[in-house]
């Protein structure tokens, strides 16, 4: 079985799926993780600066890209990939026009069973993550091959995005992540990013768990769900 995740920046993958994901490669499923953008435009931590500056010469997009890639050679994805939209810059018009087509050239490609993208806030009502998850939505409804489509549901617990939140949360499957260091190692990785929001939430829970929504699926997928139901486990209201 194939799953494939589709984000819009690299670390989008590790903050909220990244034990998921380990997950689903240690029980034998095929796992493809795709950023829409390279994050070039997102923060810097003093830690990179002297290699961003040397090694990649100011390139901070190239520095995120090795970082994903290292990330999902970690998680022991089995292939990674860039799209190269511009970060920051995800436009109406490519939401429903290049991005659509570039992801459902992808689903065509790999034949997912499994579509895992942001549910439609985005988490935060972040653009770029929005734009992805309605394009990846769309391009779920326009090919054959996903049977699921799960929206990753994370609440960073920020104060400045409390007010964004529904509650009760939309959740309806939850991942238990046993092996918690090897987030926190996926974490450590992207060491451009100021992560320590998204750290200290992993610590203080016991256990650790990834929250979905199953937002859509198509005809015949009772068996697919029953299937994944070891890992996605049900959520009871």
């Amino acid at each position: 079985m194939t799953f494939l995740f589709v984000f819009a920046h690299p670390d989008d993958e590790t903050v909220a799926c990244a034990g998921t994901i380990h997950k689903l490669v240690k029980s034998g499923y095929k796992v493809i993780v795709v950023s829409a953008t390279n994050g070039s435009a997102g923060q810097v931590t003093q830690a990179v600066q002297k290699p961003l500056a040397s090694k990649y010469r100011g390139d901070l997009g190239a520095l995120r890209e090795a970082e994903f890639h290292k990330v999902c050679k970690h998680l022991g994805v089995y292939q990674s990939q860039l799209l190269q939209f511009a970060d920051g810059q995800i436009t109406n018009e490519e939401v429903w026009g290049e991005l659509t087509t570039k992801i459902a050239e992808l689903i065509n490609y790999h034949r997912p069973e499994v579509l895992v993208t942001f549910d439609h806030s985005g988490w935060y009502y972040h653009l770029d993550h929005v734009g992805v998850s309605i394009a990846t939505t769309l391009a779920f409804h326009q090919t054959k091959s996903p049977q699921l489509l799960l929206f990753s549901n994370f609440q960073p617990q920020q104060n400045r995005w409390q007010y964004v939140f529904p509650d009760p949360t939309l959740s309806t499957h939850q991942v238990v992540v046993e092996d918690v260091e090897h987030k926190l190692k996926a974490l450590q990785i992207h060491e451009s990013q100021d992560l320590e929001v998204v750290k200290q939430h992993i610590l203080s829970q016991s256990p650790h768990v990834e929250n979905y929504q199953l937002a859509f699926f198509k005809d015949n997928t009772n068996d697919l769900i029953e299937k994944i139901r070891t890992i996605f486990q049900v959520i009871s209201k």
